[in-house]
């Protein structure tokens, strides 16, 4: 029997270097080429309000030329399960204090009856000096529960002092003070008043300013009990208008999902020095009490 002679190149073989460069040839084009590299901060931002079905989100300024088809690199950043409908529960309102009336206990009577004492004699000119009584200071009555009835703010949260107006045309500038500490658009955080934005998109990952027609300042995980003082100024204007009307709101939102609300309505003169809009006292349970200016 003879034997073959061993061949370099044989079938065996040329499939190898066929599938090798097919291979190569797949990966060249699945690989993308040129463009521009990934983004190295995050771009956007979706969030979503388990408890009111609504989605918001948060746009960087570098995605303003994006237009609707535009491919975009998402991320999830977080998300909560949505809680069980709270059953509302009825407000009673605390008792008044009533101030206990002196009972007059009757003297004992003796077996003997005791002698009448005579009484001098008043002059007609002298009258009787009645000396007043002191008023009684009862406590102020704790703020009672104010029902609201109009649109949430457009960011989810539990507390919320904000101001609106007409146009972004015009700048306002609106500043939320408690014990000597301020938070406004450049000083955008303190945990013990709130944080700050511009009444449009949430920005705790963003420190970005979108110029809008509203500012807020906003607490998400709870409410902080205190008094807090409500300034705007009245700073420029692309129209050059002299006076601009303003809308405010303040807003609570407790654990049980009671919400609670007032709203105002001012003017401010541009150009003009920091105006106060009113005074709030609020409580941890979400009840508050405001005075205007």
């Amino acid at each position: 029997m003879s034997r073959r002679k061993a061949e370099l190149f044989n079938l065996s073989f040329l499939d190898l270097l066929t599938s090798a460069l097919g291979a190569v040839i797949f990966l060249f084009i699945i690989t993308p080429k040129g463009g521009a590299p990934a983004a190295k901060v995050q771009q956007a931002a979706v969030y979503i309000d388990t408890s009111d079905m609504k989605v918001f989100g948060a746009l960087h300024d570098s995605l303003r030329h994006k237009r609707v088809g535009d491919t975009l690199f998402a991320v999830l950043v977080d998300y909560k399960d949505m809680p069980e409908e709270p059953k509302p529960q009825a407000y009673t309102p605390p008792p008044r204090q009533q101030v206990p009336e002196q009972i007059k206990t009757p003297p004992e009577r003796t077996s003997r009856p005791e002698p009448k004492k005579e009484e001098p004699q008043k002059k007609n000119n002298e009258e009787e000096v009645k000396t007043p009584k002191p008023p009684v200071q009862r406590p102020e009555p704790a703020p009672e529960p104010r029902t609201y009835k109009g649109d949430a703010p457009s960011v989810p949260c539990n507390v919320s002092f904000e101001i609106s107006w007409r146009s972004a045309e015009d700048n306002v500038d609106l500043f939320v003070c408690k014990g000597g500490d301020c938070v406004y658009g450049g000083r955008k955080r303190d945990n013990n008043i709130g944080q700050w934005d511009s009444g449009k998109s949430r920005n705790r990952l963003f420190g970005n300013d979108l110029r809008t027609n509203q500012e807020a300042v906003r607490q998400f995980d709870k409410a902080i009990p205190g008094e807090y003082k409500l300034y705007a100024e009245y700073k420029a204007s692309e129209k050059n208008r002299s006076k601009v009307i303003i809308n405010g709101l303040i807003y609570t939102k407790n654990e049980q999902g009671q919400e609670q609300g007032d709203s105002f309505t001012t003017s401010l003169t541009l150009g003009g020095p920091r105006v106060l809009l009113g005074t709030v006292v609020l409580q941890e349970n979400g009840n508050f009490k405001f005075s205007s200016k």
